[in-house]
């Protein structure tokens, strides 16, 4: 399948901590409910995306998408209706684990220069710290928790953290399905309003590939506190049984 491409984009661009240009990221999507922001979501084919499923059962079917805007609230995105929701059977909403969900689209997505799937990674696929990773979304871009969700797509770049150094900061409460990304000096992180949005890098063949799903941490942006992701090895083979 034609994933990880950005073909709007022509040249790529570095940065961190800055807004997005439109069709950097063409499968972000906003989760919403009644014209609000809700969540972030992945595109991964036509007919599915990913979120956290902490994001759902608070609202499940009233749930929709807005896809190929920088602008979470403008009107002009496409918008897509939800067919049904599935969240991952062993979701343990007290240490979130597995911590994800899958949404299935009424009528599939339109592929454009602005709306394209991210490319899921196999279950032995591994990430390295050489990887070029970025997390994305219309959270707080202040450090304080109470900060206000963007206007505009916000993106960063960060470091995938090991697993033993995760472990030392959270004190054993990362389990073997989550992942650890940012800086662990703090400062670049994914907020409240950027939960089940991607943690997306680039693999040697140029195309982008789906590592993680944010989905929790402790405040913004703290020293020694990274962001946690669901791992998407860990639950590949659980998201091919229905795609």
């Amino acid at each position: 399948m034609y994933c990880g491409q950005r073909p709007a984009m022509n040249l790529q661009r570095i940065v961190g901590g800055s807004s997005a240009v439109l069709g950097e990221w063409p499968w972000q999507a906003s989760l919403q409910i009644l014209q609000r922001h809700v969540c972030g979501a992945v595109l991964i084919n036509q007919r599915w995306l990913l979120t956290a499923a902490h994001c759902i059962l608070p609202y499940n079917v009233r749930l929709y998408m807005i896809m190929g805007s920088l602008n979470a609230t403008s009107k002009d995105g496409v918008r897509l209706h939800l067919r049904r929701i599935v969240v991952h059977p062993h979701f343990n909403r007290t240490n979130m684990d597995f911590d994800i969900a899958l949404l299935e689209l009424v009528t599939m997505a339109p592929l454009t220069n602005v709306i394209q799937p991210i490319c899921l990674p196999s279950s032995t696929h591994v990430f390295t710290n050489q990887s070029e990773c970025f997390i994305t979304g219309w959270g707080s871009s202040h450090t304080k928790v109470d900060g206000q969700g963007t206007q505009e797509l916000q993106q960063a770049s960060v470091d995938l953290i090991s697993q033993s150094d995760c472990q030392e900061a959270y004190g054993w409460n990362i389990e073997s399905n989550m992942m650890c990304a940012g800086f662990m000096e703090g400062g670049t992180d994914t907020c409240m309003g950027d939960s089940g949005g991607p943690l997306a890098c680039m693999e040697a063949s140029g195309r982008w590939f789906l590592a993680g799903i944010t989905s929790w941490g402790k405040g913004c942006g703290r020293k020694n506190y990274p962001g946690v992701y669901t791992r998407i090895t860990s639950v590949y083979d659980w998201i091919k049984s229905y795609i």
